[in-house]
């Protein structure tokens, strides 16, 4: 049995398990706790892109409409509570233990995201929460998240990303995404997908595609479209128009064009499609230099950054560790296999560099876990 916040985290961690890849033990493990979603409404999101910024979305505007309502996103950037959320705020580290232990008394291993997903299940459940909306870790269709009976369930925008584990393909990876997708249990959309239409079709999942942009205060293009899918689900739900609009407004989404200064830009774009919608944004500003400020996840190439922003631009590697990032040396070596130079500084020194050059942008992108670590950084 443990007792403190600290030790929670560490069992999460130290008794993870590589998942097989099936659902079969998170179902047994989700039994034994007691089937926590049961009675709850679930809004279940994928996508490669923008799931994170619409469940937040969704989870403002349902705030407003005085439901109760929990969300489980991931990853998280500084406190695994941000995992957690419910109309009352973040998980308790009280609570986090308690639900860890009821976790850990399972008898049988499971791997670090089970494990969040049914703490989540556990939390909105012992909350009573009204609604709960689940953000797909990867890919869909065995994804731990994938247990639940959804009320409705959403697909962002779909792009190359995880191809180790999802396939190589966007038709493979929108099979694996699709598998959210239950029968009878409507389906919001917003690009043409035949993969998806086609297991909607043979689901009898209606159908629900909308190309509705709607303004928020999330930054980016891009945004507008993951708005547009949070219009659907809400207006699904029966909120109205006012509430909505209002609360798209007031979104609260951590390194997402986050301006930490007017001139130091943090995103977490990882991706191909993510990091061209980044490139869009930084457009619309208007500075005389821009510096990118990068990390990587150790099985990605730096060609990442290059095929977007170039190669023939400035870059700073983020002085950082992490156990599934990149050493900043290595990554170094990686970049002057293409010509470039970068120089590598802590997230403090770019910090000051931004605040003594004002007329120049800095992006920090690459890595969720590397940018989270940005911001640790900084605020100690």
């Amino acid at each position: 049995m443990i007792s403190s916040y600290d030790e929670a985290i560490e069992k999460i961690f130290t008794t993870e398990t590589m998942n097989d890849y099936s659902l079969e033990k998170v179902r047994q493990a989700y039994e034994l706790l007691g089937r926590p979603l049961d009675g709850i409404q679930v809004i279940h999101i994928a996508g490669t892109n923008g799931k994170g910024s619409v469940a937040h979305m969704t989870f403002a505007i349902l705030q407003e409409a005085g439901i109760s309502v929990g969300v489980f996103t991931s990853p998280h950037l500084v406190d695994i509570r941000e995992r957690f959320e419910t109309d009352t705020g973040l998980i308790s580290e009280s609570k986090f233990v308690q639900y860890t232990n009821q976790i850990l008394s399972i008898p049988f291993s499971l791997s670090y995201f089970e494990k969040c997903t049914l703490i989540a299940m556990l939390l909105f459940a012992n909350r009573g929460v009204e609604y709960a909306i689940l953000e797909v870790g990867m890919g869909g269709r065995l994804d731990a998240t994938n247990i639940c009976t959804p009320t409705i369930t959403a697909i962002t925008s779909i792009g190359l990303d995880h191809q180790d584990i999802l396939g190589d393909t966007i038709e493979q990876i929108s099979y694996e995404k699709a598998g959210i997708i239950k029968p009878g249990i409507p389906i919001i959309i917003n690009h043409y997908n035949p993969t998806i239409e086609s297991i909607a079709s043979e689901r009898d999942a209606p159908l629900i595609y909308t190309d509705r942009e709607c303004e928020t205060n999330l930054r980016g293009p891009h945004q507008y479209h993951n708005a547009g899918i949070a219009y659907e689900i809400a207006h699904y739900l029966g909120i109205d128009d006012e509430t909505i609009h209002t609360w798209l407004q007031h979104v609260q989404h951590l390194g997402r064009c986050h301006h930490l200064l007017p001139n130091l830009l943090i995103d977490g774009a990882h991706n191909p499609q993510w990091l061209t919608s980044l490139q869009h944004y930084i457009q619309t500003l208007d500075y005389d230099q821009i510096i990118y400020c990068i990390g990587l996840k150790t099985w990605k190439s730096p060609s990442l950054f290059i095929d977007t922003f170039g190669p023939d631009v400035t870059y700073y590697i983020v002085d950082h560790q992490h156990i599934i990032t990149t050493d900043p040396l290595e990554l170094s070596v990686q970049l002057e296999t293409y010509h470039i130079q970068a120089s590598i500084l802590t997230p403090q020194e770019i910090f000051t560099q931004a605040e003594n050059n004002p007329d120049t942008l800095y992006v920090i992108c690459g890595s969720l876990y590397m940018i989270g670590q940005f911001y640790t950084n900084i605020q100690s």
